[in-house]
């Protein structure tokens, strides 16, 4: 994938750029956020999408921080960061999220943006071994770990950004019931005008705000194309 200010090169990149990090990282609302949290960064896409659109609103006093489990991914991130033009704005950490919770980040973070795995361990049957499939399982990462983390880590007026497939929406209704969150805006998203949608991307905040705003939207149509237009060459 090809940004048009700067590139990532995916050919090197552990965690391959896809269609679910694109969307969310180019609906999730960063105005006026002075600190982003990137959970399970990867390769670093998403937090530099959000760098990218910080500077275009032309705020230069963001900061971002991608943390990833996995050493390998948050060095690509890392690498990926410092040769990007937002270098000083940007940092990514080896750290799992519970420890990033126990370090002491309580209310610091205004956006917090994760695109988690969506497998739900034991219950779905999918090819192990390889590290994107390892990406894919819960088993080290679900709902409730985000939500209740993200109770913790956002500022009071913050908002946690998530893409998830539609399967998932009562286990993340319930999840938000447990954090104390509730649902703001939501976006739902199919490969086809024909099709019912398999992705939707969902905004949370401590407290909900009447009846969250709902869109939809198909890939490849002219709504895609505007959404996600400033990221492609």
């Amino acid at each position: 994938m090809h940004f048009k200010q700067f590139s990532v090169d995916d050919s090197r990149c552990a965690m391959k750029v896809g269609t679910d990090g694109i969307l969310l990282g180019a609906w999730v609302s960063c105005e006026g956020a002075g600190k982003l949290l990137d959970i399970g960064t990867g390769s670093g896409l998403i937090a530099l999408m959000a760098a990218q659109r910080c500077a275009a609103g032309g705020d230069r006093r963001f900061h971002i921080t991608g943390i990833d489990i996995d050493a390998d991914a948050a060095a690509q991130a890392a690498e990926n960061f410092a040769a990007s033009p937002w270098a000083e704005s940007l940092n990514a950490l080896p750290v799992s999220l519970a420890d990033f919770v126990a370090e002491g980040h309580a209310g610091q973070f205004d956006v917090i943006v994760c695109n988690p795995p969506y497998y739900i361990t034991g219950k779905s049957i999918i090819p192990a071994g390889t590290q994107r499939t390892a990406a894919r399982r819960d088993s080290e990462l679900n709902l409730d770990d985000v939500l209740q983390a993200a109770a913790t880590l956002l500022a009071p007026d913050g908002r946690l950004a998530l893409i998830l497939p539609t399967f998932r929406e009562g286990d993340l209704l319930a999840a938000c019931s447990r954090a104390g969150l509730g649902i703001v805006r939501s976006c739902y998203v199919s490969t086809t005008p024909r099709k019912e949608p398999s992705r939707m991307m969902v905004e949370m905040a401590r407290e909900e705000a009447g009846l969250p705003a709902k869109t939809c939207l198909t890939i490849g149509s002219e709504e895609f194309k505007i959404l996600t237009g400033d990221f492609y060459l």
